[in-house]
């Protein structure tokens, strides 16, 4: 009987974070250049579930290979959101890949595809909330909110002079993205991106969350849930009929 208590409850606990993850990803839906997530699971057979304790390793259960579900990893999904228009002249979408790059408050580099922008008291282009939006040479100092900004990054005032050039990196590789949070990520290895991606001023990207795909999930990894749940009930109540037959005997 343990055997079966061990897989059901390493089902509920995959269930239910499942169940977290796809309830984070529908609530961030309406944001701004959100990045969903998916939970991986692998099985396992119960002679690899071991504990370490002060009397050596050991075998979770009676050890006959009753397989366990195991959180592998919980996963961002970086396909690209859809591009609104929204006549803003400070906001900016990326179209293609990359990142934008803002120092946060306490001194750390995020990483984001949120280009809702704003100016700073001092007139410096920042993400509200997070911090100041990096250049290639620095901050960027629009002073006003009629800053052109090219396809390339390239910002620049009415007048035509230029104010500097947004800077956009990715990852060499994107499983070492680190996620903080409101949907940013941090990187050690974030390398300049060049020719792959397009700015689009007066325009956002939305999540990448598709709504229908997300009820489904949630539909499923519910009844899944409530699966591991009834079974754990059957379990317990076939124990305590055993347990009061050995009592009788």
């Amino acid at each position: 009987m343990l055997s079966g208590f061990y897989t059901i409850a390493s089902g509920m606990m995959s269930n239910q974070k499942n169940l977290d993850t796809i309830g984070n990803n529908m609530l961030n839906v309406e944001t701004t250049g959100f990045r969903g997530q998916k939970v991986i699971c692998s099985a396992f057979e119960k002679e690899m579930m071991s504990i370490n304790d002060g009397s050596g390793s050991k075998v979770l259960g009676d050890g006959k290979g009753s397989p366990a579900v195991v959180i592998d990893s919980i996963e961002s999904l970086f396909q690209s959101g859809v591009i609104k228009s929204t006549g803003r002249g400070l906001d900016v979408a990326i179209n293609g890949d990359g990142f934008f790059n803002v120092t946060g408050d306490d001194g750390i580099t995020y990483m984001t595809r949120d280009g809702g922008f704003n100016l700073d008291t001092e007139g410096y282009l920042v993400l509200p909330g997070v911090g100041r939006v990096v250049g290639e040479s620095g901050y960027i100092k629009a002073v006003s909110s009629d800053a052109v900004i090219s396809a390339d990054g390239t910002a620049s005032n009415a007048s035509g002079t230029k104010l500097g050039k947004i800077k956009i990196t990715a990852p060499t590789d994107y499983s070492t993205l680190e996620r903080a949070a409101n949907g940013m990520f941090t990187s050690v290895n974030a390398v300049p991106v060049s020719n792959s991606y397009q700015l689009i001023q007066s325009s956002l990207e939305g999540s990448n969350v598709n709504l229908n795909m997300e009820l489904t999930k949630l539909v499923a990894a519910q009844r899944a849930f409530q699966s591991c749940s009834s079974a754990l009930s059957t379990i317990d109540t076939l124990n305590r009929k055993a347990a009061q037959q050995l009592a009788s005997i």
